[in-house]
C-alpha cells in the first residue's frame, strides 16, 4: 500500500461496512509505516476491486506469534477469476519473507462467508483447534451468539 493508495481507496464504491473508509485507510497506512501491518491492494487495470492484510499482532489470543491475514475483501463482482487467490498468495509470501513458518485466518459461519471459507480450505488452512470465537474470546456451551461478523472460526496454515 502506498500512501496515495489511500486517496484512490476512498474513491472506490460500494463500501460494505460501516467504518468511513477514509480514517480506515488512512489507519491502515499508519499501521503499515510502523510494521504492524502490511497492506496488499487488489487492481485491475486503473480500479481496486479488492484488498486485504497481513496483522503482525492479532487480536486473537491462539495467534501470538503468528500473523493474521486480516480484512479481506475481493468485490462480489470480481470474485471467481482468482484475485483472493492471488492476494492470498501475496500476504503468505510477505509472513514467509517476515520469517514466519505459520500464517492464521478467521472466517465468518453463515452463509455470506461461503465462498471464503472454501477458497481457504482449498488453499490448505485448516481449524485451529480451539472451536469457534466471539469477539476474539472463546464461546461457552450453551450459551446463545449472534451470527454476526464476530462470531468467527480460526484457522491455521504452515508455510514451510
Amino acid at each position: 500500500m502506498h500512501e496515495e493508495d489511500v486517496f484512490l481507496i476512498n474513491q472506490t464504491p460500494p463500501w460494505l461496512n460501516v467504518q468511513d473508509p477514509k480514517e480506515k485507510f488512512r489507519d491502515y497506512f499508519q499501521e503499515q509505516s510502523r510494521a504492524v501491518r502490511q497492506v496488499g491492494i487488489v487492481e485491475r487495470g486503473n480500479e481496486i476491486i479488492g484488498y486485504g492484510s497481513l496483522l503482525f499482532q492479532p487480536k486473537y489470543p491462539h495467534f501470538q506469534g503468528v500473523p493474521e491475514i486480516h480484512d479481506l475483501l475481493i468485490f462480489e463482482e470480481y470474485r471467481g477469476f482468482g484475485a483472493g487467490r492471488q492476494l492470498i498468495s501475496w500476504l503468505e509470501e510477505q509472513a514467509r519473507v517476515g520469517g514466519y513458518k505459520e500464517v492464521g485466518i478467521g472466517v465468518g459461519l453463515y452463509a455470506e462467508y461461503g465462498t471464503a471459507q472454501r477458497l481457504y480450505f482449498s488453499l490448505g488452512y485448516r481449524p485451529d483447534g480451539y472451536g469457534v470465537s466471539y469477539k476474539y474470546q472463546p464461546i461457552a456451551p450453551g450459551k446463545s451468539y449472534p451470527l454476526d461478523d464476530d462470531l468467527i472460526l480460526w484457522l491455521k496454515k504452515r508455510l514451510c
